[in-house]
């Protein structure tokens, strides 16, 4: 489980175009992050969650970190940190365990179900065979049965003879988590946990009564797209797709033969997931290069080669989303979160293609610079704190306040200690 060392948590969510850093201290009393301060800079070194240059992630880490440090005021020695990729994989396991059991009739007498009782039915489900290079990251309840009683959240005190536990594995690659880990601990951090990305985010935009009536949430970054379903809240499916928004990037630059930080400038300022949105009287000026002379762009245009990509990974997101267990048409919402929501029409698209309701989701439940951070960029971070927040608050913190403390870390022994 993690282990809250002081009263301060520091966030760090590590995408494929940018890392962020977000320190916060906890209001205890609330169970709210105060933001104390956050450093977003651009990432070098990672592709699609992966770690392909290890001092550059480092240097990335260490300036996102700087800028956090230093709008706090404080160093800090520890992150909880979010982890993404293709090497992301789940499955949905059950497990059972006798409450009581008597030599010659095999189930006795029913009792009461203990603590104990629910973390060995936990153990159960996690016996799985799993390749040695994967290990599993998160284990998320879905429900319980009590003898023949099923639909059960919360079996704690409940009489039964045999108890049951249906949960969702999400699991990663320990080669992955490693060069990981080895980078912020270069940069002078102890890692806490890994978190998946797409379900730290669901702590800082879904509401229960979401997750509870059915939700899909998105997370379109820069590489990749994470996918979570919910459903009476539980888990029921996590995925990565291997498509994201610098694929619609890489479109424009091509089609306009300009290069891709030109071609960015243009999707954010200009650009539409539908053409449906625009105005086909609008253009804009694209000024010439290498000796080149300026031309204008019709706004349709850039649309018509931006949609059939977007369509493309959404269509890529519910093939994904539809492997889980149950139909998506007991669906209600999708909510999507990440930079590639920010594209204009991308929820109307969405809305489209899941034929569900559709919102771009922005963090909340925080306190401090909500004008900077209340977009759909940072809900991984945000939901990271707020992920850390419930996890510690079921166990109280540690009274410990944070400071300037000298940072020393050592290598993690375990990198599924956020196993919930």
């Amino acid at each position: 489980m993690l282990k809250l060392k002081n009263q301060i948590i520091t966030a760090l969510d590590i995408g494929s175009s940018k890392i962020c850093a977000i320190i916060a201290e906890v209001d205890q009393e609330r169970q709210l992050p105060l933001i104390k301060g956050f450093g977003t800079v651009p990432a070098k070194g990672i592709n699609k969650g992966l770690v392909i240059d290890i001092e550059q992630v480092t240097d990335s880490i260490i300036k996102a970190l700087t800028l956090a440090e230093e709008m706090a005021g404080f160093p800090v020695e520890s992150c909880i940190v979010s982890i993404s990729g293709e090497h992301i994989r789940s499955m949905n396991t059950k497990g059972m365990v006798a409450i009581s059991s008597d030599n010659r009739t095999g189930l006795g007498e029913s009792r009461e179900i203990e603590e104990e009782d629910i973390a060995s039915v936990i153990e159960h489900t996690k016996a799985v065979p799993l390749p040695i290079e994967r290990q599993i990251l998160h284990v998320l309840s879905q429900e319980s049965i009590v003898d023949e009683q099923s639909g059960v959240k919360n079996p704690l005190n409940l009489s039964g003879r045999r108890l049951e536990a249906k949960v969702h594995l999400t699991t990663y690659s320990t080669t992955a988590a490693s060069n990981l880990a080895k980078c912020i601990k270069n940069a002078g951090l102890e890692v806490e946990g890994f978190v998946f990305s797409a379900f730290a985010a669901s702590y800082a935009c879904l509401e229960e009564s979401e997750k509870d009536m059915g939700s899909i949430l998105l997370d379109i970054g820069s590489g990749i797209v994470d996918v979570i379903v919910f459903y009476e809240s539980g888990v029921h499916y996590t995925g990565v797709i291997n498509l994201g928004a610098a694929n619609v990037t890489h479109d424009i630059s091509i089609m306009l033969r300009i290069p891709p930080v030109q071609a960015e400038q243009l999707k954010r300022e200009y650009g539409f997931a539908k053409t449906s949105l625009t105005d086909k009287e609008a253009f804009f000026k694209l000024n010439g290069i290498a000796g080149r002379q300026s031309r204008e762009v019709a706004v349709y245009n850039l649309a018509e080669w931006i949609e059939p990509r977007m369509e493309e990974i959404l269509r890529e997101a519910f093939n994904e989303a539809s492997k889980a267990d149950i139909p998506l048409t007991n669906i209600l919402s999708v909510t999507l979160v990440g930079g590639g929501a920010l594209l204009k029409g991308t929820d109307e698209l969405t809305e489209m293609v899941f034929n569900t309701p559709t919102k771009v989701g922005t963090p909340k439940g925080f306190e401090g610079y909500e004008t900077e951070l209340s977009d759909p960029s940072y809900a991984v971070a945000i939901g990271l704190l707020k992920y850390a927040v419930a996890e510690f608050g079921r166990r109280g913190f540690s009274g410990k306040s944070g400071g300037p403390i000298k940072r020393f870390s050592s290598w993690i022994k375990h990198l599924t200690e956020n196993i919930m």
